[in-house]
């Protein structure tokens, strides 16, 4: 599945089944195709770190950040390489967010810099413009602290901050989406048959959780509102009419 979701408005702009594993690519071009992308920061997987969709989302007027793991091997390696050998360097910006909650404390460190890639990989990939990793290191009291590392490519300048919030930002979606519609919608409970079918009720699923989002008139938990549409005819009314 290939979803596109707007976190400043919480909604799901899009949604689309890949017809076989190795075409979430394609998909996912078709949909940058359809959406106005000016001054946008698009938010990728690493499975989507593809030389076409890179220069894609750039020609449609956006910018990228997107993983960076080892289905690109010889970029990934450099840009680990690189960051190995510029962890003093001035050139480097960073930026530090602190979680705290329930026990658990998280730390994340952004750093990026101006990707400076060797010849052959600037003709690959043009659009490059820095590259970023993420130390996270998280600490659950009474159990030892977790660190782990991941990297990024972008076509955005040094703009540590705003790398920062993107990427949290992105990461938040498996909650804001994914988490609600498995919760509210109990979409992975649901076994359809029938690929077409399958995929109508997610894109179904998709749209009544944008119009349940949308609705301010009562001050209630997303579940509450769906059930409260599914008893009072007069609320399904004013989800959809007003």
């Amino acid at each position: 599945m290939v979803s596109a979701y707007d976190v400043e408005s919480g909604v799901a702009l899009y949604h689309q089944a890949a017809e076989s594993k190795g075409q979430e690519g394609p998909v996912a071009r078709q949909l940058i195709e359809l959406l106005a992308l000016d001054g946008a920061i698009v938010t990728m997987d690493a499975l989507h770190c593809q030389k076409e969709t890179l220069a894609l989302i750039t020609q449609r007027g956006g910018d990228f950040i997107v993983g960076l793991k080892g289905n690109q091997k010889t970029l990934h390696e450099w840009v680990k390489s690189y960051f190995a050998s510029h962890y003093e360097s001035d050139e480097l910006v960073d930026f530090t967010q602190k979680n705290s909650g329930h026990g658990r404390t998280e730390f994340r460190h952004v750093m990026q810099i101006r990707a400076v890639l060797p010849e052959v990989l600037r003709r690959q990939w043009p659009s490059i413009q820095s590259v970023i990793e993420v130390v996270s290191e998280r600490s659950v009291k009474g159990q030892p602290p977790h660190r782990d590392s991941r990297w990024y490519v972008s076509s955005l300048p040094l703009e540590a901050e705003i790398v920062a919030k993107a990427i949290r930002r992105h990461w938040s979606v498996e909650n804001e989406l994914h988490w609600v519609l498995d919760v509210t919608f109990r979409e992975d409970a649901i076994s359809l048959k029938d690929p077409d079918g399958a995929a109508q009720m997610a894109l179904f699923n998709r749209i009544a959780l944008n119009v349940i989002k949308q609705n301010t008139s009562i001050k209630d938990s997303q579940a509450a509102k769906r059930r409260r549409a599914i008893w009072s005819g007069e609320f399904r009314s004013q989800l959809i009419f007003d």
